[in-house]
């Protein structure tokens, strides 16, 4: 029995050994586990900036025996009627763009006879039937002819119905085509009239080349060359990026975009096939998977119940887009036609371009003319990013620029002045601002507040980049190999930072690259004041009508006696003085930039005291020779002088006068002071008569 017990101690102590060195091994491999996770994580969050994946369609692109000869990747030369598609893919791949959390419209109509959930689920929350030309929000139908220039045609008429019914416009795509091309120094790696892309429209309108209007640079397919010193008739300061839709019923985030700014700029694949589009019905629709989108066009409308029979080949469920094509009016439905809900490249690549008034800004600062040509992060989705520029002038920073990535990004910028080293410094910013946007694409973004800046003062634009998901934030100008190789950059222009404490050249990391951040500003205007009145001097009680021309001014403060008291800030105010005396008016005019002065005297003067001429006499008939006794009694008189009537004049205050002869005599009396003067006249006041012998 005891050496049963001995043995099972043993045994024990065996197993608590073995137990124990397993253990001790389980966790040094749980540790050593732990520890290279670590590790992976850090080396992850120590990794240096990574650009974002290339667009297939673009390297598949590269590789086409097509390209080599200049022809339009994919589609047919021409594709119908003499037209070229004309879309090139290009370096970026955003189909990964996120979804938009858009308003729904309140003007939904539901109906009893809705027999299919696609329909229910294509009308829910917007109108059923909707057209841009019922509203009178699209410009006339072009004629792209045998150029591939349908992305500039695409790109306009988005613009110009973003600018309508107020305005009316018509602007130049082939000044759009031409300076895009290789030919320019900031041209693209593309002859004139070949293909393009929503990106490329994007460089040149954000770069502000255009737009400029048709009739001073007209359309020719056989042009180009352009001017570039035409005068832009639109700042560009935001397109927004549409995200793809994700089937065939996803058009929620189109119909708002048309409903909202205009006619939305969108890819698809054509093909001269009447599989795929049908003549009498002015209708398209592909159901093919491998053709790459070769075209673009607009679209301007919808209508959810356009039969789905009126198709070549019969889609799954009724609904179309309404299309605005550039193949002149002549094709389609006077250049119209619908493309299914259904067709499986259409409605993607969406883009708005919006325009403003030129006067919004004066300046841009930049060293990205090419675009957005690839995005970089640090595998995260927070990056920052930053320019430093150089003032030409006394100058007010009014605002910013930047892409966004991905939808609903949010940003927050800061502004320094004569940032050391980097595009920071130890003072901090000057301003700062923050928010989200809704969309990815090109934005800009006004201060809350102006930075002077004097000529040749550095300052810096650093923006913080926060996507939802995407990990690559910040949009990159580099150059590209059959796209941008023209691009280039100097150091010290473009600072890339993952934290925002530590920045490192972007050139250090990609060559001859720049972030894509720009800068607004405006002439410092300073005011400079003037005013005029009605009257200079006059008697108490004065009444002055003052009248502001003051130039660059935005407000005014008038002081009418020099007191250090507003009296008014209107523009053109009325004041009365009251009292006699010397007065000063100073009119300060006022703006964003300072102020300026001007003085100018008022003189007020006691009422005029006048004479008042009268006068008495002692007789007023007699026999001659009648004297007779004047005496002034005029009030105020400082001088006289008396005409008796008889050619003899006194200035005497009291004269006796002798008439001589019978007559009647009009005496007057003329009085004067430093005020003025007045006469007495009395006519045939003294009669003198003959004695009767």
């Amino acid at each position: 029995m005891k050496e049963n017990v001995n043995e099972y101690c043993k045994n024990m102590k065996k197993r608590v050994i073995v137990f124990t060195g397993l253990l001790v091994l389980l966790i040094i491999f749980c540790s050593s586990t732990v520890t290279a996770k670590e590790d992976s994580v850090m080396a992850e969050e120590d990794s240096g900036p990574q650009l974002a994946p290339e667009s297939s369609e673009f390297n598949e692109y590269l590789k086409k025996d097509v390209y080599q000869k200049k022809v339009v990747y994919s589609g047919p030369t021409p594709s119908l009627d003499g037209h070229q598609a004309g879309l090139l893919p290009s370096p970026l791949d955003l189909s990964y763009i996120r979804s938009i959390p858009i308003p729904t419209a309140s003007s939904a109509r539901y109906y009893s006879d809705l027999k299919t959930p696609d329909r229910i689920a294509a009308i829910k929350g917007q109108d059923t039937y909707y057209n841009l030309r019922n509203f009178n929000k699209v410009t006339a139908v072009k004629d792209q002819g045998k150029a591939g220039t349908c992305w500039a045609f695409a790109s306009y008429a988005s613009m110009e119905s973003f600018l309508k019914p107020g305005e009316e416009w018509d602007f130049s795509e082939n000044n759009m085509k031409n300076l895009l091309s290789s030919s320019y120094s900031e041209g693209f790696d593309r002859d004139p009239n070949d293909g393009g892309n929503r990106i490329l429209a994007t460089a040149y309108l954000a770069r502000w080349n255009g737009p400029v209007l048709e009739s001073d640079d007209l359309y020719s397919t056989s042009s180009e060359f352009s001017p570039e010193s035409l005068p832009v008739k639109k700042h560009v300061q935001d397109i927004l990026f549409i995200p793809n839709r994700e089937n065939s019923l996803d058009n929620e985030e189109i119909k708002w975009a048309v409903k909202n700014y205009g006619a939305v700029y969108t890819t698809m694949y054509y093909y001269n096939n009447s599989t795929y589009y049908s003549p009498s019905n002015y209708s398209y629709y592909c159901n093919g998977t491998s053709e790459a989108p070769n075209h673009a066009v607009a679209i301007i409308g919808w209508d959810d119940f356009f039969n789905r029979n009126n198709f070549s080949e019969i889609p799954p469920g009724d609904g179309a887009f309404i299309a605005k094509n550039s193949w002149g009016s002549d094709w389609g439905d006077c250049g119209y036609f619908y493309i299914s809900y259904y067709d499986s490249k259409a409605g993607n690549g969406g883009s708005v371009f919006t325009a403003e008034n030129p006067d919004n800004y004066e300046y841009i600062y930049q060293y990205d003319p090419f675009g957005w040509v690839s995005s970089m992060g640090y595998r995260k989705q927070t990056a920052w990013c930053a320019n430093v520029f150089t003032a030409k002038s006394e100058e007010t920073l009014k605002a910013v620029s930047f892409y966004t990535t991905d939808s609903g990004c949010y940003y927050e910028i800061y502004i320094y002045t004569n940032p050391d080293p980097g595009p920071v410094n130890l003072t901090g910013p000057v301003t700062s601002r923050t928010g989200s946007l809704l969309t990815a694409g090109y934005h800009t973004i006004p201060l809350d507040s102006g930075v002077r800046l004097t000529a040749d003062q550095n300052f810096s634009v650093v923006v913080r980049l926060t996507n939802i998901a995407y990990n690559y934030p910040v949009a990159l100008e580099k150059p590209r190999e059959d796209w941008s190789s023209k691009a280039k950059s100097n150091p010290g222009e473009s600072f890339i930072s993952k934290d925002g404490v530590n920045w490192t050249d972007v050139n250090e990391s990609f060559e001859n690259s720049n972030v894509c951040v720009k800068a607004f500003t405006n002439s410092v205007l300073l005011p400079a004041a003037n005013f005029c009145s009605n009257v200079t001097e006059g008697y108490v009680p004065l009444s002055v009508q003052f009248i502001d021309l003051s130039e660059n001014s935005t407000e005014r403060n008038w002081d009418f006696e020099n007191d250090g008291i507003i009296d008014s800030t209107e523009a053109n105010p009325v004041y009365a003085y009251l009292f006699p005396g010397i007065y000063t008016v100073n009119l300060t005019a006022v703006n964003e930039n300072g102020t300026d002065s001007m003085l100018a005297a008022i003189t007020v003067l006691e009422q005029p005291v006048l004479p008042v001429a009268n006068f008495t006499c002692n007789v007023t008939r007699g026999y001659a020779p009648l004297s007779v006794q004047f005496t002034d009694t005029s009030e105020n008189a400082a001088e006289r002088v008396w005409n008796f009537g008889d050619c003899t004049c006194s200035t005497d205050a009291t004269v006796v006068h002798t008439y001589k002869k019978a007559g009647k005599y009009t005496v007057s009396l003329k009085v004067s002071n430093v005020n003025g003067t007045d006469r007495e006249t009395r006519c045939e006041y003294i009669t003198v008569t003959e004695k009767e012998c």
